[in-house]
């Protein structure tokens, strides 16, 4: 295949082939990707890609910017915070990009470490490629990532991330009103979290985990990003930053300012102007009407009608966490 002379910030490096050694391009611009919640083939429309060794994509598609992180718990207004930031002048928006999950794949598929930490180094620099006038690339990572969060920061000395989560009981509203979609999402994510190792710490066994209710595996992985990200505070300090989504939804646009000023980002008054008035108004899987007042309504409708499952499983949580003596990222949390 040619190699082109240079790609682009249009040029979104996709996914990774194993098999060839290469990084897969797809062009695709800013108004196409704000279309799709999450940069995946399931939301992307389908294109021609570009395929280049990993040296000659390092070649074609320098990084150009700085690159900062969300991480998430799932069910916590990410997507919506990340949106918010998705503006001309402000910062590109990566979210959930394929090709961190096609790393995760091929750790769990035994790579080598080092190999692992080439590619995830080379996959950070494509993605440092903003649009043309943005001051840096926030990539806001699938939950599947998480397990290679510290190594990501490690690698981008002066990147800074945010790391938002629901509260528990939230979490566990979203997925029950979710219906057999959200209890299964909760179980693939326990699963996925398992294989990482990532739930060692709550002293759940296999037999214990297989025995256990959908909210009960749903609150494990709660608890286990919990843990994770505990950990990962502890390690990089001020430079990652725990929000809960009850904080955003109260107060955005201070949260907006706060990580701007994070990121290191001039946020601007029609960037805030924007955020408040159109993407905080939406639903950022499907760009439908939803205000705050729609999403409260959603809750408190569905608390009502899974609540006696919900505070049981919250009871065991908090006795998992006292018996264990897990370390809690909420403990960190933005207040105020």
């Amino acid at each position: 295949m040619q190699v082109v002379e240079s790609f682009d910030a249009r040029w979104l490096a996709h996914r990774f082939d194993e098999a060839a050694d290469q990084i897969r391009f797809v062009e695709y611009d800013r108004g196409e990707r704000r279309e799709v919640p999450f940069l995946t083939d399931d939301y992307l429309p389908a294109k021609p890609f570009r395929a280049l060794g990993r040296d000659e994509a390092r070649t074609a598609a320098p990084a150009d910017s700085p690159i900062h992180m969300i991480f998430h718990s799932g069910f916590c207004c990410s997507t919506l915070l990340a949106s918010c930031f998705d503006q001309p002048g402000l910062a590109t928006n990566f979210s959930e990009p394929m090709i961190l999950n096609d790393i995760v794949g091929w750790r769990q598929r035994g790579a080598a470490p080092a190999a692992v930490g080439r590619l995830l180094d080379d996959a950070l620099a494509l993605l440092a490629r903003p649009f043309a006038g943005d001051q840096a690339s926030i990539v806001k990572p699938s939950t599947v990532v998480n397990g290679l969060a510290a190594a990501m920061l490690r690698l981008r000395p002066t990147a800074q991330a945010i790391f938002i989560y629901a509260p528990l009981r939230h979490f566990l509203i979203s997925i029950a009103k979710k219906g057999i979609d959200g209890r299964l999402w909760g179980r693939e994510l326990l699963f996925a979290m398992r294989r990482e190792g990532l739930t060692e710490r709550l002293g759940i066994s296999d037999e214990e985990l297989f025995r256990q209710t959908d909210l009960q595996a749903a609150a494990s992985a709660w608890l286990g990003q919990q843990v994770l990200f505990a950990g990962v505070r502890q390690s990089v300090g001020d430079r990652l930053t725990i929000v809960s989504s009850d904080k955003f939804l109260k107060e955005p646009e201070e949260t907006l300012r706060r990580a701007a000023q994070q990121f290191g980002l001039l946020i601007e008054t029609r960037h805030i102007d924007h955020a408040m008035s159109v993407t905080m108004n939406r639903n950022s899987k499907d760009s439908s009407a939803y205000s705050r007042s729609d999403r409260d309504a959603d809750y408190q409708s569905a608390e009502s009608a899974h609540r006696d499952e919900i505070e049981k499983v919250c009871a065991w949580a908090s006795v998992v966490v006292q018996t264990m003596e897990l370390p809690l990222a909420e403990a960190a949390a933005l207040s105020g």
